[in-house]
């Protein structure tokens, strides 16, 4: 009898992404510190915000005086496409309770979604369990490591001496990668081609009155609506209730 995926199954299988996040964590320790934020509010921004983009916005925008309402629209605009990620993982877990899941989707991110996204391309048993456990292990990594850093800042005063400013464009690559060559081996080249052409020419269309940033984030945000919709769970893909 096959055994179950548990918690902890997905605390190990997150375990590189988490890797990743001490590095991200570090860079934006470093530069809130070098803002003058204390430790009590960048753990503020990192337990109840949990969004590393949108944490190195905020510190920046603040940095310039920009009025709150425009950072309130740039940080929803920047995380909206974690509403569709939250609703394709949903889809994943149907049975889950509505609590189950009001936990996964508010814990969800690009890279938990990307290790998701891999598991159901090589068709591995996963649960809501082990999704609770992907997420979990990336929240507190990110928190600790955020917090831990801006606590030693003083010690880094040129993250990018030391290459930390790259950390979160190495991983996305990396996860890309990965999820990219699982597609292709089970067959999902069609769907990869079709987001890829989509999301750039999106991109080049509204490029041409927009800026290059508005246009990336409508490019991101429609190329996953694509991905969504032409992707569906294959029925041999394990998912077992926890």
């Amino acid at each position: 009898m096959k055994n179950k995926v548990t918690f902890w199954d997905g605390v190990r299988s997150a375990i590189p992404v988490s890797l990743g996040y001490i590095s991200i964590g570090a860079a934006f320790g470093i530069v809130a510190s070098a803002q003058g934020y204390s430790i009590w509010q960048v753990f503020c921004l990192s337990v109840f915000l949990y969004a590393g983009a949108s944490q190195f916005i905020i510190v920046a925008m603040m940095a310039v005086n920009t009025p709150i309402s425009i950072m309130v629209l740039t940080v929803f605009l920047v995380n909206f496409r974690m509403f569709l990620q939250s609703l394709v993982t949903s889809q994943v877990f149907p049975n889950q309770s509505l609590i189950s899941g009001l936990l996964m989707g508010s814990l969800i991110t690009d890279e938990s979604f990307g290790v998701l996204t891999l598991e159901q391309a090589k068709r591995s048993p996963i649960t809501p369990m082990w999704m609770h456990g992907v997420n979990v292990m990336s929240y507190l990594t990110w928190v600790l490591s955020t917090v831990i850093v801006t606590a030693l800042a003083s010690l880094i005063p040129n993250p990018e001496k030391y290459g930390i400013d790259y950390a979160l464009v190495a991983m996305f690559i990396g996860l890309l990668a990965l999820t990219i060559d699982s597609m292709v081996t089970h067959e999902k080249l069609s769907v990869v081609f079709t987001v890829m052409i989509a999301s750039i020419l999106i991109y080049v269309f509204v490029g041409i009155w927009a800026s290059s940033y508005l246009a990336v984030l409508i490019a991101t945000v429609i190329g996953a609506l694509v991905g969504a919709l032409l992707t569906s769970p294959k029925q041999d893909q394990t998912v077992e209730v926890a």
